[in-house]
């Protein structure tokens, strides 16, 4: 009969895992908002289902969580007994091979436990549409709300609430820098470049120095595990270009610091494929998982398209969760002057491209010869400023004696305007005294330059530090700073 199941066959589950999951908090408190954001349904056991709850009520009392304070936390409740009592809880805290592991054994018990979600909202289904007295459009409606549920379209599946202060109480240590100033272990990071800027280069380089632990860009990386999953370079060119890249920052490969999974010609939908690699790498404990060319999982991906995109983008935000690694991955420029528009707005196809990833390094043709400057964009360090790099054959190399304002200007005609001009326009605009665009059109002195070719001139004025901007969208203004003044001067 539909509804039932097979008899003897327990739901699915892991012990191991759970246990492992409440070891991690036993052995590192730190661990615990990651653990408790699983919620106490996660688990099946009923014993970790007691200790979980032990570990939520010392959380909002804001009680050290360790061996000795979760034992006597369940003998008050009487419990202790019913769960293995001191040697139980013992044993999963010493059962723990590495605190580490805790991001695959977290996908470990959150994949069993959607998995009894569906098997029950499945045979809820079952059972719904076998009563004939329920109508069909209420019986679909039904249907839907829980399958919703069950993939996260309503509420379901979603972290609880938490008070502000709770959150507070307990300081989140921030993950590991993969790359100093760059990138934190868990984010996303993408490589924005026109064709030609030699985006799987550094990609490799990037791999290959987190592997070592060696500086990539003049900036140190922490050593960690890496998977390059390649969706383009035949078997031979790649086997060269690694060597090449390794041999070149002094390498040595050691056995199983780098994985590599040569799909070309095995491309898919990232739907289909991206599950397959969450499986492949929930027990490896990758610190970096590169993806390249990444517009070899687009399928019937329109990048043009926001909605697209950001499931694109979503998908790979559940790798970095699923495996605790960072994900990073090339994008190439729209076509036409990149140097005319802001950095964020030079990758092709929608915004959010630009605006998902938590780091963002633009390289945009120099004015030099194979060299090109890189632009920073980051969410959560510090500003760092543009700087240039040089091609040097296989890799980019710091050119530390290069401007990196001075960017590749598309050839074509003369400029119809002068910055010199436009910036006198302004000259007694001040950070207290800001102009808009709208404004600085309507300057005679200007020469009514059209709104859109000011906003075209805009980019290289504030590379150059010859205007500041306050204020975003529509109320931003621009004034001219003293190295303005001092270009407008200079005859």
């Amino acid at each position: 009969m539909a509804g039932k199941p097979p008899p003897d066959k327990l739901p699915p589950h892991d012990e191991a895992a759970e246990a492992a999951t409440l070891g991690c908090v036993l052995n590192d408190s730190g661990t615990l908002p990651q653990v408790l954001a699983l919620g106490e349904s996660a688990f099946y056991d009923e014993r970790h289902k007691a200790i979980f709850r032990a570990f939520a009520a010392m959380s909002r009392d804001n009680v050290p969580i360790d061996l000795v304070t979760v034992q006597q936390g369940l003998n008050a409740k009487g419990i202790l007994d019913q769960f293995g009592g001191l040697t139980y809880l013992s044993k999963i805290q010493n059962d723990v091979p590495s605190v580490p592991n805790l991001p695959a054994w977290l996908s470990v018990v959150r994949e069993k436990s959607e998995r009894r979600s569906i098997i029950k909202k499945c045979r809820e289904v079952a059972v719904r549409a076998e009563d004939e007295s329920v109508r069909i459009d209420d019986l679909k409606f039904a249907v839907q709300t829980d399958l919703a549920d069950v993939f996260g379209g309503s509420s379901g599946g979603l972290p609880d609430l938490i008070d502000a202060a709770d959150f507070l109480a307990r300081p989140i240590d921030p993950p590991a820098e993969l790359v100093a100033g760059i990138l934190h272990r868990g984010s996303k990071l993408v490589l924005g470049g026109s064709s030609k800027s030699f985006k799987t280069w550094s990609l490799l380089d990037l791999a290959i120095s987190v592997s070592a632990g060696a500086d990539w860009l003049g900036r140190p990386t922490a050593q960690g595990r890496v998977l390059f999953v390649n969706f383009e370079i035949q078997p031979h060119a790649w086997q060269r270009r690694i060597e090449a890249v390794a041999t070149a920052k002094g390498v040595d490969i050691q056995q199983g610091s780098i994985h590599l999974w040569n799909l070309r010609g095995h491309a898919a939908d990232f739907r289909q494929l991206i599950p397959r690699i969450i499986q492949r790498c929930r027990a490896e404990n990758f610190a970096l998982i590169v993806l390249d060319p990444i517009y070899k999982l687009y399928s019937g991906t329109d990048e043009n398209a926001a909605g697209d995109v950001a499931e694109l983008l979503n998908s790979l935000e559940r790798l970095a969760t699923e495996t605790g690694g960072a994900i990073a991955f090339g994008a190439h420029f729209a076509k036409g002057n990149a140097s005319a528009k802001e950095a964020i707005d030079r990758i092709s196809g929608s915004g959010v491209f630009a605006r998902d990833p938590d780091s963002l390094l633009i390289f945009t043709k120099h004015e030099t010869e194979d060299a090109f400057t890189v632009e920073p964009i980051l969410r959560n360090f510090p500003p760092v400023r543009p700087f240039a790099v040089r091609w040097e054959f296989p890799l980019m190399v710091q050119a530390n004696e290069l401007d990196p304002a001075r960017l590749k200007q598309a050839a074509g005609r003369k400029k119809a305007y002068d910055n010199k001009k436009l910036l006198s326009a302004i000259a007694n605009t001040t950070p207290e005294n800001p102009i808009s665009v709208s404004a600085w059109t309507k300057l005679e002195a200007a020469g009514n330059v059209p709104r859109q070719t000011l906003t075209d001139y805009l980019p290289e004025m504030r590379r150059n530090g010859w205007i500041e901007t306050t204020g975003e969208g529509n109320s931003a203004r621009q004034y001219i700073t003293r190295k303005g003044k001092a270009f407008v001067s200079d005859t």
